[in-house]
């Protein structure tokens, strides 16, 4: 309730307040590593792409996945930098995993089916063979399946399940 006493309805409510927070037991250090240069790769490649062509093809995968990283780093850029030093410090310890806490916000649901309906698309430009970088692997596909998997459960209330996968 707000002082004078009316109810905050979710209209009001900030959709990027911190609700709670999931852990992502054994999440692998090195796996992670790895997404995180595919993801600059991508992201070099479909930058050099749009730059070149000038079409205005705006809905195309690599707009969508650049429109998203342009909206993430402005939204959460110190969150997600400050997590990415954490997990980086601990790869650099030499740790394989760690169990990484992540913030979950009142609008976690809604970003997480955006993300999933972009790399979708990327997934699916990458293996037409239009591209220099590869597809995600089997393994990262399944490394993001988790992820997505245990930010969901949490965010229902689940307990968390630790990654099963490999950790090199």
């Amino acid at each position: 309730m707000r002082d004078s006493g009316q109810v905050i309805s979710l209209a009001d409510a900030d959709p990027y307040e911190i609700v709670g927070e999931a852990v992502l037991v054994d999440y692998p250090l090195r796996l992670w590593d790895r997404q995180q240069d595919h993801t600059r790769e991508l992201l070099r490649e479909f930058t050099l792409m749009l730059a070149g062509a000038r079409n205005g093809t705006t809905h195309s995968p690599p707009a969508r996945l650049l429109e998203l990283a342009r909206t993430f780093d402005e939204r959460f850029g110190p969150l997600v930098e400050s997590m990415n030093n954490a997990r980086q410090a601990e790869l650099d310890a030499g740790r394989d995993r760690m169990d990484w806490r992540v913030p979950l916000m009142r609008s976690t649901s809604a970003i997480l089916q955006q993300v999933d309906e972009v790399l979708l698309a990327v997934d699916e430009y990458c293996a037409s063979g239009e591209m220099l970088a590869l597809s995600r692997s089997p393994e990262q596909i399944a490394f993001y399946a988790w992820v997505m998997g245990e930010l969901r459960r949490q965010l229902g209330g689940g307990p968390p399940v630790a990654w099963a996968g490999p950790f090199d």
